[in-house]
């Protein structure tokens, strides 16, 4: 190998060093299914490193003089536990958080509510235990029940149905598969959630087949659902408008949470 080939190794290797440094110890991990939901939290973390690991981007970084590792896995139980799992190994938090949107199943819960639920359950009825502070210094929050279901629940009358069988509050698509790492592991665990649509809302039906997995749109078929109805182009701005607005309270939401956390 020629010296010059030896450089260019050398200088890949110092490269690779200062893009790529350790996870450092977390106080905290929070786990998200979409960018959207966790973006303003984002911007409010100090000297941020941003890492991928399990196909899924980590964000690492301070706020209120803690150490925050946030993880976007995407949608459903088992990309939360997966990317629950990626902080817990990596980042070793004391706490975990899964943070994000829910659906409002109580009719008392309005749009934009915020909730700290005291108990988490799966579609298999199993409950988990949350570790919910006695108090969060003034901010009005909800407690209740959430349910974590296997897809998105859109219909008003499916939701109203959800309530009266399984007598939760919220419902959401990531939190007890969160919940039930937390209970192996013996980390505590705390979800804190937005109401981003409310009991008596019925979503558009086309948004089950325009979100991916990852949480990411699929652009074919949001142009379908515009080009078969053209009025939905009001609805889909307006879901964005409430879903920004939904971030924004949220991540005051949870950067107060944890500003109230013990060690």
């Amino acid at each position: 190998m020629s010296q010059g080939g030896r450089d260019e190794v050398d200088s890949g290797r110092r490269v690779a060093s200062v893009v790529a440094p350790a996870p450092t110890p977390a106080d905290i991990g929070i786990v998200a299914a979409l960018s959207m939901e966790v973006g303003y939290l984002i911007d409010r973390l100090r000297r941020v490193r941003k890492y991928h690991a399990a196909a899924m981007p980590v964000i690492e970084g301070e706020l209120d003089g803690k150490i925050v590792a946030i993880a976007i896995g995407g949608m459903g139980r088992a990309a939360a536990r997966r990317a629950a799992t990626v902080l817990l190994d990596g980042h070793r938090p004391s706490w975990m958080v899964s943070a994000g949107f829910a659906g409002g199943l109580n009719p008392a819960l309005g749009r934009y509510e915020l909730a700290l639920p005291d108990e988490v359950i799966d579609p298999e009825g199993r409950r988990f235990p949350v570790h919910r502070p006695d108090a969060l210094g003034g901010i009005r929050s909800a407690a209740g029940r959430l349910l974590t279901v296997d897809r998105l629940i859109l219909d008003a009358s499916e939701k109203r149905l959800l309530h009266e069988t399984s007598g939760a509050d919220l419902v959401d698509m990531e939190s007890s598969g969160v919940a039930a790492l937390c209970a192996e592991r013996l980390v505590r665990f705390l979800s804190v959630r937005v109401v981003s649509d409310d009991a008596g809302t019925t979503l558009p039906p086309e948004l089950g087949s325009l979100m991916t997995k990852s949480g990411s749109y699929r652009v074919g078929a949001a142009l379908r659902a515009v080009w078969n109805r053209p009025s939905r182009i009001k609805d889909f701005w307006n879901l964005h408008e409430q879903a920004l607005e939904s971030a924004d309270r949220l991540a005051r939401f949870v950067a107060h949470c944890l500003a109230e956390l013990p060690a």
